[in-house]
């Protein structure tokens, strides 16, 4: 018979790293679906006017014109890197895919870093699932 705190620890733990998971792969999801049928056009980073938020929130600001919309200010999806790349820096352009009724939602294309984030959040993910599972397993 498992410890009370044994059980709750292995339920969070399987439950935390399955939202993990979930997160990352409707994250992935929707990066690709913008990539795929999104249109493609380029975007200007630009300054955050909350100042100082780069530490809070390294995803850029970007800036670019949509017809029928006029300019649109967003930030992308599934920016998870730890800190900003070089290649983000204030006025520099970027490639973006973008949805074509709901031009917020965009994707930086490539980006030498989007690979290895998303291994590292499904790394995680699966880290934290596997220890509840064990947890429960051994509560059991």
């Amino acid at each position: 018979m498992g410890t009370p705190l044994g059980l709750f620890t292995g339920a969070w733990f399987l439950l935390f790293g399955g939202a993990v998971l979930w997160w990352c792969a409707a994250e992935v999801r929707a990066r690709r679906t913008l990539r795929r049928v999104g249109v493609s056009g380029m975007a200007r980073v630009v300054v955050d006017p909350d100042g100082d938020a780069d530490h809070a929130d390294t995803a850029p600001l970007l800036s670019f014109a949509v017809d029928g919309h006029g300019e649109v200010v967003t930030r992308p999806r599934g920016w998870t890197s730890i800190r900003r790349t070089p290649a983000l820096a204030v006025d520099a352009l970027v490639p973006v895919a973008y949805h074509p009724d709901r031009p917020t939602l965009v994707a930086v294309e490539g980006g030498p870093a989007r690979g290895r984030n998303d291994v590292f959040w499904v790394g995680l993910g699966l880290a934290f699932a596997v220890c509840g599972v064990m947890l429960l397993a051994a509560s059991a």
